[in-house]
């Protein structure tokens, strides 16, 4: 995937080093995380940035100074850093894509895939239901990218973070202590989110849950669920409470334009007893109201 500095935001800006303070892992062959873009500030003095192939051989030698627009280091270039002056002063700052900051920054997990697919077909500033939030790596997103974003989850604790970041980030917000057991939503939305979390709700439940998100979904429209599977394929030994069966969601959106579905393989971070993440379908549906 081709990257635009202009796609990427800072997340983590690192102290300020001088010839004497600069790490040796600076100094030695290295590169940064997958996902991570690094760029230099020489604030005074000058460097040298030595990029390398694998085997540590130059490739191209920089020299910095603070009149020098350094460039963005993805983490497929090897290289290392020279001090050329006593009076060096410079300093590193990570950046990332949008998708990526609140995982970096804050450990609370990417954004889903799904989430991120669905996001060109929302018009500005949607108003947006994020059923069981969690702490929010989905909610933080897509208030980012300017929508308006009810997040609504049982487990306070998530909530708590998830409003923590918000005002860190000075992003707005509003968190919602609610049982989708419930089925009992309130208000009109551009789009109602679930994903990876109706495997955890009453079996018993889950059409009345469907039929309250369809009900307060905004003519046009979305709503976007992920979830686990039981099939034949593919038994589900996970002591969830729902999985869906074969073609079952997809039944309940009959009546809505189906954007996607399918029941794809995917993993567990989970592992069985041969030490690999347990495989299961899982159920993908972006559908709009007509």
């Amino acid at each position: 995937m081709i990257v635009s500095s202009k796609q990427l935001i800072p997340y983590k800006m690192l102290p300020i080093w001088t010839k004497e303070s600069l790490p040796s892992a600076v100094q030695q062959k290295h590169n940064t995380k997958e996902g991570t873009w690094a760029k230099l500030t020489i604030i005074s003095g000058k460097l040298s940035f030595l990029t390398l192939n694998s085997e540590g051989d130059i490739l191209h030698t920089d020299v910095f100074t603070p009149e020098t627009e350094t460039p963005f280091i993805g983490h497929d270039i090897w290289h290392r850093i020279v001090p050329e002056s006593d009076d060096l002063e410079c300093f590193l700052t990570f950046y990332c894509l949008r998708e990526d900051y609140f995982e970096k920054k804050y450990q609370i997990g990417r954004t889903h895939s799904e989430v991120l697919e669905m996001t060109p077909l929302l018009t500005t500033s949607s108003q947006i239901l994020d059923l069981g939030s969690g702490p929010g790596r989905n909610s933080l997103y897509l208030s980012l990218l300017g929508h308006d974003v009810v997040s609504v989850d049982l487990n306070h604790d998530s909530l708590e973070k998830l409003e923590h970041i918000a005002l860190n980030e000075d992003l707005p917000y509003a968190v919602r202590t609610y049982d989708i057991n419930q089925a009992n939503l309130h208000g009109q939305y551009d789009a109602i989110i679930s994903t990876v979390v109706m495997m955890f709700l009453n079996a018993d439940k889950i059409p009345a849950i469907i039929s309250n998100m369809k009900n307060q979904t905004k003519k046009n429209g979305l709503n976007l669920i992920v979830c686990a599977m039981d099939t034949e394929k593919y038994p589900c030994h996970m002591p969830f409470s729902f999985t869906f069966k074969e073609g079952e969601l997809k039944d309940y959106y009959q009546d809505w334009d189906i954007i996607k579905y399918n029941e794809n393989l995917g993993h567990l971070h989970r592992l069985d007893e041969n030490g690999e993440p347990i495989a299961l379908q899982f159920a993908t549906l972006l559908a709009r109201k007509k």
